[in-house]
Formats: C-alpha cells, structure tokens, sequence
C-alpha cells in the first residue's frame, strides 16, 4: 500500500511535465500540418494562374515537377513536360510516381500519334520507336498501380491500333535480350526495352 501510494504521488508530480509535453507535440504537429496544408493552398494557386512555370524547380519537389509537366504538356510542349515529368516519377509515393509514369506515357502516345502524319513530316520509325516507349512507360505504371485503368486503357489501345508494329524496331542484343534498335535523339540514346513483355 505504501508503494502504492509513492507511485501515485510521483505519477503527480510528473503529471504538469506530461501535459506541457504533450502540449508541445500537438503543437509541433499542428504546426506541421498547417504549413503542409499552405503549400498545398499555394501550389493551386500558382497551378492555376499559370505562375508556377515561372518559379525555379528542384529537384526533390516532385509534387510541383507533376504539375508543371501536366501545365507544359496542356500547352503541348512535350519536351519541357516529360523533363519535369521525370522528376516526379522518381518520388517516393507510389501514386505520384504512378502517375508520373502514366503521363510520361501519355507524351509519347501523342508524339506518335503526331509522327505517323507522313504528310506533314512524320516519320514511321519514329512512331514506332514512341509507341514502344509509350507502351513501356504504361507498363511501368501498371506495375505500381495495377489498377489504374487509364493506362490498362491506352495500353491496350496502343496494342489494338497498330498490333504489326509491336514486334517492329526491334534487334538482337548480344546479351540475348531484345532491345529497341540503337539510334539518338537530342544527343541522348533513348530507353532500352524492357524484357517482360507482358502486363504486370
């Protein structure tokens, strides 16, 4: 009973520190929050006035890179886009970096699109080469999000709307993988195939 009672007076006595400490954290969290939540209020507004393009981008704000790629690509600027877009994609929250995936996509996508138009200086390889790269940046996407049903969407589009052109561009590497065909672009070799074929 003794005993007792000395570890209710010391449970007392330490009670003022517990609440004050306590009292701190709600407050450093609070804190937190807040300045997370007037981030978030004022990326929208520079989101939609359009000024976010005009503020200078780092690399670990992953968050901002989206929405600048998502501003660039509405102003069909597809190569501005995909930079930004590649800052997002390697984030470490699987749904933005899905969703950078899937945009990236989305850029390539259109530029193939844009490049099957052989009378307005299209090229056919040039497509192709944007339609694998699209249908790996889905893929990729799906393998992070298997269902984020947009990209299954597109994915199976692609496949539907030019099946002849899945096997097309393609060579034997010397490793014994197969490998989009070596070529350049801007000064930098684009993306080697991938060898799972399938969907995620």
């Amino acid at each position: 009973m003794k005993i007792t009672h000395k570890l209710r007076q010391k449970l007392l006595d330490m009670l003022p520190q517990i609440l004050l400490t306590m009292a701190a954290f709600l407050l450093l969290a609070s804190a937190y929050f807040f300045s997370q939540y007037w981030k978030a209020h004022q990326l929208n507004i520079a989101y939609h006035n359009k000024s976010l393009l005009k503020q200078t981008l780092k690399n670990d704000e992953y968050l901002k890179a989206y929405s600048i790629g998502y501003l660039l690509a509405s102003q069909n600027k597809p190569i501005e886009a995909q930079k930004a877009f590649n800052i997002a994609e390697v984030t470490l929250d699987p749904e933005l970096r899905a969703r950078a995936k899937y945009s990236i996509a989305n850029v390539h996508f259109e530029s193939a699109m844009a490049s099957s138009d052989i009378e307005h200086g299209g090229s056919h390889r040039r497509s192709v080469e944007r339609i694998l790269l699209a249908r790996e940046a889905y893929k990729g996407a799906l393998r992070i999000k298997p269902d984020m049903y947009d990209a299954r969407y597109n994915l199976e589009l692609i496949d539907r709307l030019s099946p002849e052109k899945r096997t097309e561009g393609y060579e034997n590497s010397p490793d014994g993988t197969i490998g989009l065909q070596p070529y350049q672009q801007n000064g930098t070799a684009l993306m080697k195939d991938n060898t799972r074929r399938g969907l995620p």
